[in-house]
């Protein structure tokens, strides 16, 4: 797909293809987006030929007003055998009309695995001016700005981003309840992970320490270059993550893992966790100014669950955040006990979905009013 765009009154949005972002508008580029710079999102955009990237940027007049990250993917229905529902019937008119789906997804949101909603606004806008932009680009994109079957909107926060709901619905999505984003906040009221430990409840503070004795003997190694790191033995652990998460629409390939350090610094960080020559798990991570942000992991459950490896790595993301005085941590969706055992909390969230056709949004609101998400009782780890 070349460059387009579509005007109305003084605003315009531009849709731009990642690889032609940064020799075609270096204006964009001075604000950047949320732990990325454009080298970042061309090797996303090159890794895997199966999902298409766009940069939209919408203005008035002149004036850069928001910027929103987007993805076009296929999308298959079997994706959504998960929440097959159990009736019958319904099951039957599932298997006819929701397997056989193939669609061209355009996503907003989720340029990671958390919470990022991929847009970015400009100029200290008012919360009425936010909504005006995020209403036209919303317009745009169901005109047909970046031809697509279905619109998925991800990671929109329930309490903080309500304004986008409300506007999400009033241009006739529907909203469907996401896993909660785990994000630990106040890192920089410990100094130390000793002082971290000792302002735990006594039952965590003894997870702690477990964890820390399991998990002694683990060899950690933290890599500037990726293409130091041992990616091919990385990407199958990964692979049984994603196996085991409920929804994903597609998964990285095994190119993406052959990111290249140059003079950028916000590539994501990676460490890996090493039973001898075998590596049982990694973590990458994003940083900025206050956060650090979860990216992608990978596991071997049999080994990793023997050295407690997984907890490790929630740990250790705390080490990080005191090490580096970030004041949160964003540890992302699923295994929410896990997370709150080291004192994350959950931050609501929802998606939204739209479709081209009236019948499958007909559809689309029966099927989404039927999802319901299983929730983990969470830990108050702190005392």
């Amino acid at each position: 797909m070349g460059n387009a765009s579509l005007q109305y009154k003084d605003r315009s949005v531009s849709v731009l293809s990642v690889q032609d972002f940064t020799s075609n508008h270096s204006d964009l580029v001075v604000e950047k987006f949320p732990f990325q710079e454009m080298d970042y999102l061309t090797h996303l955009a090159q890794s895997n030929p199966a999902i298409e990237h766009f940069v939209c940027a919408v203005y008035e007049g002149d004036t850069l007003l928001a910027r929103a990250y987007l993805q076009r993917m296929p999308f298959s229905g079997e994706r959504l055998d998960n929440f097959r529902p159990n009736n019958w019937l319904t099951q039957k008119i599932y298997d006819v009309i929701v397997r056989p789906i193939r669609w061209r997804v355009l996503s907003l949101g989720s340029i990671f695995t958390t919470g990022d909603n991929g847009l970015v606004f400009f100029k200290e806008l008012s919360q009425e001016a936010k909504e005006e932009v995020y209403d036209y680009l919303l317009c745009q994109l169901q005109n047909d700005l970046i031809p697509y079957d279905g619109i998925l909107i991800k990671d929109v926060y329930s309490s903080t981003d309500s304004w986008m709901v409300d506007c999400l619905k009033e241009r006739g999505f529907y909203m469907t309840p996401s896993e909660p984003d785990m994000i630990l906040e106040n890192v920089t009221r410990f100094s130390s992970m000793e002082e971290y430990a000792a302002a735990l409840r006594s039952k965590y503070r003894t997870k702690y320490n477990q964890v820390a004795e399991r998990s002694k003997d683990l060899q950690v190694t933290d890599y500037n270059d990726w293409g130091e790191a041992p990616t091919e033995a990385m990407y199958p652990l990964y692979v049984n993550i994603m196996s085991a998460v409920d929804f994903y629409i597609q998964l990285m390939s095994p190119e993406y893992f052959q990111i290249e350090r140059n003079a950028s610094s916000s590539l994501p960080k990676l460490r890996t966790y090493s039973v001898g020559e075998e590596v049982i798990g990694w973590i990458s991570w994003f940083e900025d100014a206050n956060r650090i942000h979860a990216h992608l992991i990978g596991l071997n459950h049999k080994r990793a669950g023997r050295f407690k490896a997984y907890h490790r790595i929630l740990y250790d993301l705390v080490g990080l955040g005191i090490e580096h005085n970030k004041d949160t941590v964003c540890y992302g969706r699923t295994s929410q006990q896990a997370k709150s055992n080291v004192g994350a909390q959950p931050n609501a969230m929802a998606s939204a979905v739209y479709h081209r056709r009236m019948s499958m949004r007909y559809l689309m609101k029966s099927f989404t009013q039927s999802v319901e998400l299983e929730t983990e009782n969470t830990r108050q780890a702190f005392r």
